[in-house]
């Protein structure tokens, strides 16, 4: 059985960078496709944190972003209040000094979110955070090609995660799926 739960915010200032995990009822998760130098793979949604954000404030804006805005505005304050955080759990990252959690993505509106993705709008919301970092680090700028459902299954496979995502991604994402068990 899935436990659900609400957590409390890490405080601001104390981590780098926050990562969500949308997991909808029939088993699938939620992930962005993203070309970091040439290599196209798989990631969570999350990035960066601001100085005056809490971790689950971090998460919603990135989960809001990146989507270009087509999650729904209840999921995304869900997320930032910390209400539906599945198994009650975040983890924590040491190396990339994040914390991530698995989201419950109940909203009827949001499971077809894929669908409704519009590049022009999410590179619209990251427009200015791109440009600063691509001053300081051009060669793994990061590219965002997408958003896509993909298998719960798929994400519990330790191959499947070498092989289609970004290393902290699926470093997170292995965490995740322990916490769930």
């Amino acid at each position: 059985m899935v436990k659900m739960g609400t957590v409390i915010p890490e405080p601001k200032g104390t981590f780098s960078a926050a990562f969500v995990l949308p997991v909808t009822r029939d088993g699938r998760v939620l992930l962005t496709k993203e070309k970091r130098g040439q290599v196209a793979k798989y990631g969570m949604l999350g990035g960066k944190a601001k100085p005056d954000e809490t971790d689950l404030q971090c998460m919603a804006r990135e989960a809001k972003e990146e989507t270009g805005g087509a999650l729904s505005l209840i999921t995304v304050s869900r997320i930032a209040d910390g209400r539906g955080v599945l198994d009650g759990a975040k983890v924590y990252y040491e190396n990339a000094k994040s914390w991530a959690c698995k989201h419950d993505l109940v909203v009827p509106a949001d499971l077809d979110v894929d669908t409704r993705f519009d590049p022009s709008k999410a590179a619209g919301q990251r427009s200015g955070r791109a440009t600063i970092q691509k001053k300081k680090r051009a060669k793994t700028q990061t590219q965002q090609l997408g958003i896509e459902f993909v298998p719960i299954g798929s994400v519990r496979d330790c191959r499947w995660r070498g092989e289609h995502m970004h290393h902290a991604a699926s470093v997170m994402c292995a965490r995740l799926m322990k916490a769930g068990n």
